[in-house]
């Protein structure tokens, strides 16, 4: 301190330091709050982003894929989604620095927030935002439902042609790879939203086009109208499923007959005394 500097003076300017130092400390705090609000909206933002994703991908594979109409609950929680996020930047800078805080909290984590760290105008935003969640959420899981009662009812039809194809052989390959692509979109890509909705339907329309070029092969009933077999020579195909070879005592002449009839039976039926 300089020794002609005034007391008054000199304490005029240490409260003045004081005052300055205070000030940063509370901008400095008040900053770091801003961080906490803005950080803590944008994660509930990025929730709702990620649920409206899965949400989008959902309802076009079931219209495009499945031709069933969406729940018209979908339409409503977009437009609550919407207006879950309608505010602007420049209304929520105004939020912040309007907000007002205690002087003595303390400064947030990096690891948390307590809710006393947002202002009311964050803690509203982020309740519409979560109830906005909620509700696409609940929607989403509606159209989830409707798509896995379609991947079980094609799940059996797929099966019960893959046994048919078992017994005869194999022998139609593009069938069998039909199948294939069938049971890989069914069990690894139909529920799974962080693909591409539009590849899916894609896909799916090809294998489902090819699937119906060969309506003989995806049932026994249909593999039994095609061919003229009785019922009981069903049955006795269907125990190929179970053993390629048969006796005598498995089926009736009348059976083994009209198997040996049918050109795709022929070389898969192996008969033993």
């Amino acid at each position: 301190m300089s020794s002609n500097q005034s007391l008054p003076t000199t304490i005029e300017a240490l409260e003045t330091k004081a005052r300055e130092h205070k000030q940063a400390q509370n901008t400095q705090f008040h900053v770091s709050v801003a961080r906490t609000n803005i950080r803590e909206l944008n994660r509930e933002l990025d929730s709702l982003a990620t649920s409206l994703s899965d949400l989008q991908y959902y309802t076009a594979v079931l219209e495009g894929a499945f031709d069933e109409s969406a729940p018209t609950m979908v339409r409503t929680a977009v437009t609550q989604a919407k207006k879950a996020v309608a505010v602007t930047q420049d209304t929520l800078l105004t939020n912040l620095q309007s907000g007002e805080f205690a002087e003595e909290a303390a400064l947030p984590s990096d690891d948390g927030y307590d809710s006393d760290e947002l202002t009311p105008e964050v803690k509203t935003q982020i309740s519409k935002i979560q109830s906005a969640k909620t509700q696409v959420d609940d929607v989403t899981n509606t159209i989830v439902d409707q798509l896995e009662k379609e991947a079980k009812s094609w799940k059996t039809k797929v099966t019960a042609a893959e046994e048919l194809q078992k017994i005869i052989g194999g022998k139609n390959t593009d069938f069998a790879r039909t199948l294939t692509h069938l049971q890989k979109l069914l069990r690894n890509q139909l529920l799974d939203p962080s693909g591409s909705a539009s590849n899916f339907v894609d896909q799916w329309g090809n294998a489902t086009s090819n699937w119906e070029e060969y309506q003989s092969l995806q049932s026994f009933d249909d593999f039994q109208a095609k061919h003229n077999l009785s019922k009981s020579t069903i049955e006795d195909i269907k125990k190929l499923s179970k053993s390629k070879r048969l006796t005598l005592a498995d089926v009736s002449l009348d059976s083994l007959t009209e198997m040996k009839n049918v050109p795709e039976l022929e070389s898969a039926v192996e008969l033993s005394l």
